[in-house]
Formats: structure tokens, sequence, C-alpha cells
């Protein structure tokens, strides 16, 4: 799941920078209506706080239930193992 999500948050990323520099174009040639340039970028927004949270509430230790600040194979906090 965790491959699933960060693959998804990357595709956003460059989906978003692709679709703002779209609506950018049709903006300076004069074209107003970038609705569906704007339901992109948004959804895209939406992916990437979604893979955010899940990143903050499923990085913890499963030892002392502390959250984890790094990818490491030991927890910062109790020292114990991290078996992934």
């Amino acid at each position: 799941m965790k491959k699933i999500m960060f693959w998804l948050f990357i595709t956003s990323i460059i989906v978003f920078f692709i679709d703002w520099g779209v609506v950018g174009i049709k903006l300076l040639n004069g074209e107003y209506d970038i609705t569906v340039g704007a339901y992109i970028v948004l959804g895209c927004v939406i992916i990437m706080i979604i893979y955010i949270l899940y990143r903050l509430f499923n990085n913890r230790c499963p030892h002392c239930g502390m959250i984890r600040t790094s990818n490491g194979k030991y927890c910062s906090f109790c020292g114990k193992k991290i078996d992934d």
C-alpha cells in the first residue's frame, strides 16, 4: 500500500505542474475557460493531502506508538528494531 500511495503522490505532483503549465498558457492566450484544469489541480491537491495524512498517521512505531520521524530500522524513541 505504501508503494501505491507513493507513486500516486508522485504522479499527482507531475500532473499538477503540467496542468498548471497548460492553464497558464491558456490564460496568456486569452482563454479564460479553465474549469477543467482547475478541477484537475484540485484533485491533485486532494491526493497530495491524503498522502501526507497517510504518512503522518501510519508511520508509527509498533512498540511504543510514537510517530517516527525517519524511516530507519530502529525507533528513535524506544530504540527497538522496526520490522517492515
